[in-house]
């Protein structure tokens, strides 16, 4: 990938992510936890899902395959895998006692903080994160 292609990659990407990121903290203020979740999860998709064009990192090809893949991953730490276990569970697992993230964002955080660390990105993905943790 030349290099100006490579920048715009990467531009692009976060910015897809600092979207979802902010639409996960709106739907948190309006009180909507579910749709938090759901923005939090494209937020983890997006990322993981364009690493497979430049890394090593191979989840699958939708969201719920990524997080169900990472959350098995013995080789990613604890927090990581935890992190996407919890994000999976959406309004039924809440309904029926299962686990599900009371902190979309928290747990969107973690998992996007360690892969980005990996690709070399992590100052870019600390600012986004932050930001929508305001």
């Amino acid at each position: 990938m030349p290099e100006h292609s490579a920048d715009r990659f990467w531009e692009e990407l976060l910015q897809r992510v600092a979207w979802e990121l902010e639409t996960a903290r709106a739907a948190l203020r309006e009180g909507n936890a579910g749709k938090a979740r759901v923005c939090a999860r494209r937020a983890v998709g997006w990322f993981v899902q364009a690493l497979a064009q430049v890394s090593a990192y191979r989840y699958g090809s939708h969201i719920g395959e990524n997080l169900r893949r990472i959350s098995q991953d013995e080789q990613l730490p604890e927090e990581v895998r935890a992190a996407a276990a919890r994000l999976q569970g959406g309004a039924r697992a809440q309904l029926s006692g299962e686990l599900y993230s009371l902190y979309p964002l928290r747990d969107a955080g973690i998992i996007l903080r360690y892969f980005a660390q990996q690709v070399g990105c992590a100052a870019a993905m600390e600012r986004l994160i932050a930001q929508s943790e305001q």
